[in-house]
């Protein structure tokens, strides 16, 4: 009987030694992630150390739950909203599930919080797009890669597409690399000087494009003064790498309080020689106070990003009693148009085309359409309108043309284009929710306090009157599996920091 309980003692304290050390190495091999990946996952039913909740909570509803039913989810009643996921080490690469209803099918994106000068600079993509979810083209779907739409049934797999792409014509992409660069291949400069008098307030960017011959742009402002503090311009030119090439910076007039009257007209240049050829993106830098009322260039092209704010409108009579009256008309190919005014006489109908309509009746509220073909004519009879949305516009069709065909920033299928391929997949339907997943290259992801963030975006959501329904987040974050003596190492850097 003592030899028995000496064995049992013998194999507690050993049971005791080894334990802990068990757990420690179980707990430090989940740190250190050794095998490459690791899977969180949040349902809503208890708060998760690894997952925060969603927030803000005004934007929110309380967590649902159907009793006797082991499901719980939230609403998202405004947008947009976040969560933050923690990163015990450094990956490569995130995939994001959600399980959601989108009663009101309208376009739901998912964003990383990416690094960047601003405070908010976010990578965004759909995970619900009812343009291509809906879109009828031939489709062809790589689970692995991506999605392939064809106008006309032509390749079976992805592969058999890439291999042709250099021959092929009307391609375009979202958030799919193909690696190519826009050229116009007849494109000649005609020196001929184009004036646009269309008058636009506060900070624009577009797409312009060269070859041989200067950046030469003219710009005719003003200052309205209607708020206080300074109101300075800067003008950045960016290559197609995303590289400064120019800049010209405009200080402020001097009067810098609301009760100052506006300013004279001031003439800003912008000039570049030797620029190679190809396409230049021009942002100017300003606050809302700032009004173009002319732009002159000799360049063919001139082509708004996302946003055009017209401002030839009795509303500013009080500062400018030269303003040109007159409706004008913005050659758009952006998928699903916005509108909004901020003031009385901005209240109007807008024309869509021949046939479509959209009447702005009050103010300080967004407005939405979706054309019934592209391109479309966008008809303002009284200005003071900001026409807003993810794509292209220009003032004329003259002067526009669409540099992102390899990178759409939406569905806007213009008869000029015969495929389309994106990373994106339609979402599943499993028991009553949708279900799709986004993957998010990490190299630029921002990481505070060991953590990453995402944001949950619906652009109408607020206006819908509807909500959002989220069931479940399932987090997996990648990266190369260590080596043996990678694995050394870091443990031995763990426990001295730890230790």
């Amino acid at each position: 009987m003592k030899t028995f309980f000496e064995k049992l003692y013998k194999i507690t304290r050993i049971i005791i030694i080894i334990l802990p050390l068990v757990g420690l190495f179980l707990l430090v091999r989940k740190d250190l992630v050794l095998n490459g990946f690791v899977d969180y996952t949040y349902n809503f039913k208890r708060p998760i150390a690894t997952i925060t909740e969603l927030f803000p909570a005004n934007r929110l509803s309380s967590v649902f739950n159907v009793k006797g039913l082991n499901q719980y989810w939230q609403q998202i009643k405004q947008e947009p909203v976040y969560f933050e996921v923690r990163v015990p080490q450094k990956f490569e690469q995130a995939e994001v599930e959600i399980t959601y209803q989108n009663p009101a099918k309208t376009l739901l994106q998912l964003g990383l919080n990416t690094t960047g000068a601003g405070d908010w600079n976010y990578w965004l993509k759909p995970l619900d797009n009812p343009l291509l979810n809906n879109l009828s083209w031939f489709r062809v779907d790589d689970n692995a890669r991506g999605t392939l739409w064809q106008k006309n049934k032509e390749f079976l797999n992805l592969d058999l597409f890439l291999q042709k792409l250099d021959v092929l014509h009307g391609v375009a992409a979202i958030n799919y690399p193909l690696n190519q660069s826009f050229t116009l291949p007849n494109y000649k400069p005609d020196n001929k000087l184009r004036v646009y008098n269309e008058a636009i307030r506060g900070q624009h960017s577009f797409y312009t494009y060269i070859k041989n011959e200067d950046l030469n742009f003219t710009f005719i402002m003003q200052d309205i003064n209607r708020s206080d503090g300074p109101d300075p311009l800067t003008i950045t030119v960016y290559n197609q790498k995303n590289e400064v090439v120019a800049e010209v910076k405009e200080p402020d007039d001097g009067a810098v309080t609301n009760l100052d009257s506006a300013s004279v007209k001031r003439s800003v240049g912008l000039k570049k020689s030797g620029l190679p050829e190809g396409v230049y993106r021009v942002e100017l830098n300003c606050n809302d106070d700032i009004f173009f009322r002319t732009i002159e260039t000799k360049q063919r092209y001139l082509t708004f990003i996302n946003h055009l704010y017209l401002v030839d409108n009795p509303e500013y009579s009080d500062g400018f009693v030269d303003l040109n009256y007159k409706p004008i008309t913005v050659y758009s190919t952006i998928p699903r148009l916005g509108f909004l005014t901020s003031h009385e006489k901005g209240l109007q109908n807008i024309g869509l085309g021949a046939e479509q309509s959209v009447s702005l009746s009050e103010t300080h509220l967004n407005y939405y359409a979706t054309p019934i073909s592209l391109p479309t004519f966008i008809y303002v009879p009284k200005n003071d309108i900001k026409i807003f949305g993810r794509g292209l516009m220009a003032l004329s069709e003259e002067s526009y043309f669409n540099p992102e065909v390899y990178e759409l920033s939406d569905v806007a299928l213009t008869p000029d284009i015969n495929y389309l391929v994106s990373d994106y997949h339609l979402p599943q339907i499993k028991d009553n929710w949708y279900v799709n997943t986004v993957k998010f290259d990490l190299t630029n992801s921002a990481i505070n306090n060991r953590k990453i963030k995402f944001m949950i975006s619906a652009p109408e959501l607020n206006q819908s009157g509807n909500f959002l329904a989220i069931e479940k987040i399932k987090i997996k974050l990648i990266r190369k599996p260590l080596s043996n003596s990678e694995v050394f190492q870091k443990i031995i850097k763990y426990f001295k920091e730890r230790f």
